[in-house]
């Protein structure tokens, strides 16, 4: 019985021992929950989405996600943190008139813990976005990869997090696309460099301990951000945007968990994930959608409604009427196809300038305008940038070879040209110049050609506009008074007004 009694307590003792460190291995792998936002444009109001019942997305029910979420995540013992992956500024009216001052005030009142810059964030030129975003934010603002002209760096290049009671250190590294000096004015970025995102995380990284999580809050694009994991595996997680994706699951791209919440602040983003000494053991991801049914948030709600009540006083002026459906969505206006808002803006820039054709990058188109009276807040959503136009000289081939880059961009691009006094044939090698301003096109012939500020100064790319310009002549008019100018004129748009301008040789 004794020696039964000793081995029966030796057994249990065994097993205790095995449960207990059992238990210490399971308490090593910590849970943490990222919740994550990218590319609102100033969408802090909610607004129609289409397909959705009543006013969706926005900064209010974003908020009320947030508290939620956290809120769940501390009963679960389990430690949070809110990223927010760039292109805070530009599109909407929010942004025109207060230039990043309300969109920092808000994610310091929603608590975000870092803000990647996105290239949209020199819309309003890097003086502006070093005042108005950086100086307000109460958080890091990251970018490893812009450099000033005196070598040193104008954002903070990584971020240290290190939580109570989380085993790992986070470390956050800020990524923004080199592709921002053609994606804005030139004299926006003027003195600063971005250098390759890829190589510089690579490079900045590549001391990381093995017991640190890595995050990545880059504004690349997802396509981008596959590159970047290959490369760069010690990355545990990607938390992007500047593409739009929605990736309701995230992807793994070499081991690499990668994330994004589509744009315009229809999402917010939450990746849960298990991590034993900064290893990523389990993933689970989703996006919530801010449907009407989420309540707002009563305190940013309050702060939107001031700066709301600031705006109305200007905005809510009707200043006509449209009777046809202005064509302005991005996937129309980034296409090959033309519509009649691209169509209507270029003759207007024509005809202000005595030109004889006119091209707009569709990037510059940011909404479409319904039927019924058009305010002004209306004009300013679909051309929220303070663009200018300006008269060119271009020569024929040099206006083919811009027609024929603009065909060659991939779909959604917002290099692809919109167009007036430009008539295409389609041929083998796609689209080819058959006429300028009705005559037969002639590949040796100067032509006048109006053009965005933007676009004169190699924007999207466009560097033979660029280059081989002559006899600039910059009106200083802004795009956006020309079109208001154009509808206070006309009062309506009719069908027989926009066929006159879209058809004139039908009759």
């Amino acid at each position: 019985m004794g020696l039964f009694r000793s081995l029966k307590i030796t057994a249990c003792t065994l097993f205790f021992i095995a449960f207990v460190v059992g238990q210490v291995a399971v308490a090593d792998e910590q849970e943490l929950l990222i919740l994550f936002m990218n590319d609102p444009h100033a969408h802090y109001e909610a607004y129609e989405i289409k397909g959705l019942a009543g006013l969706s997305g926005g900064f209010a029910k974003a908020q009320s996600v947030l508290t939620q979420q956290r809120s769940l995540a501390t009963r679960q013992g389990m430690k949070s943190i809110s990223l927010m992956a760039g292109d805070l500024l530009m599109g909407t009216p929010f942004s025109t008139y207060f230039k990043g001052t309300l969109g920092a005030r808000l994610l310091n009142e929603m608590r975000f813990d870092a803000m990647v810059v996105g290239n949209h964030e020199f819309d309003y030129g890097s003086a502006n976005l070093m005042e108005n975003v950086k100086g307000n934010l109460a958080m890091p603002l990251l970018s490893a990869n812009i450099v000033n002209h005196n070598s040193s760096y104008p954002f903070q290049r990584t971020a240290v997090l290190q939580l109570p009671g989380f085993a790992s250190k986070i470390i956050l590294i800020g990524l923004t696309t080199d592709q921002t000096p053609i994606a804005t004015l030139p004299s926006n970025v003027a003195g600063l460099k971005f250098e390759d995102p890829i190589a510089t995380a690579c490079t900045l990284l590549k001391d990381a301990a093995p017991e640190d999580l890595v995050i990545a809050l880059t504004h690349l694009g997802v396509d981008e951000d596959k590159k970047l994991a290959l490369a760069c595996p010690v990355i545990d997680v990607i938390v992007g945007g500047h593409s739009h994706t929605a990736l309701f699951q995230p992807l793994v791209e070499n081991g690499v968990i990668i994330c994004q919440a589509g744009a315009y602040a229809e999402y917010v983003g939450k990746l849960t994930i298990a991590v034993d000494h900064g290893k990523v053991t389990q993933h689970h991801g989703e996006l919530i959608r801010l449907t009407s049914e989420i309540r707002d948030d009563e305190t940013i709600s309050s702060i939107i409604k001031t700066y709301r009540e600031k705006l109305d006083k200007s905005l809510k002026r009707v200043i006509g009427k449209t009777e046809v459906f202005l064509e302005g969505s991005r996937s129309a206006v980034r296409s090959d196809r033309p519509t009649n808002l691209g169509q209507l803006i270029a003759y207007i820039m024509m005809t202000n300038t005595g030109s004889e054709a006119a091209l707009i990058n569709g990037g510059a188109i940011r909404a479409s305008i319904p039927p019924g009276d058009i305010t002004k807040e209306m004009l300013d959503t679909a051309f929220p940038f303070s663009n200018t136009v300006a008269r060119v000289d271009l020569t024929g081939e040099d206006l083919a070879h811009i027609m024929r880059q603009s065909y060659a961009l991939a779909p959604n691009s917002g290099g692809k040209l919109q167009s007036y006094g430009i008539q295409l044939v389609a041929t083998a090698n796609g689209p080819a110049i058959s006429k300028i301003g009705g005559r037969p096109f002639d590949p040796t012939a100067v032509y006048t050609v109006a053009v965005t500020d933007f676009l004169a100064q190699g924007g999207d790319g466009y560097l033979v506009l660029r280059d081989n310009k002559k006899n600039v002549l910059n009106s200083g008019l802004l795009v956006n008074d020309l079109l208001t100018e154009f509808i206070e004129t006309h009062k309506v748009i009719s069908k027989d007004v926009l066929d006159a301008i879209l058809h004139p040789n039908s009759k």
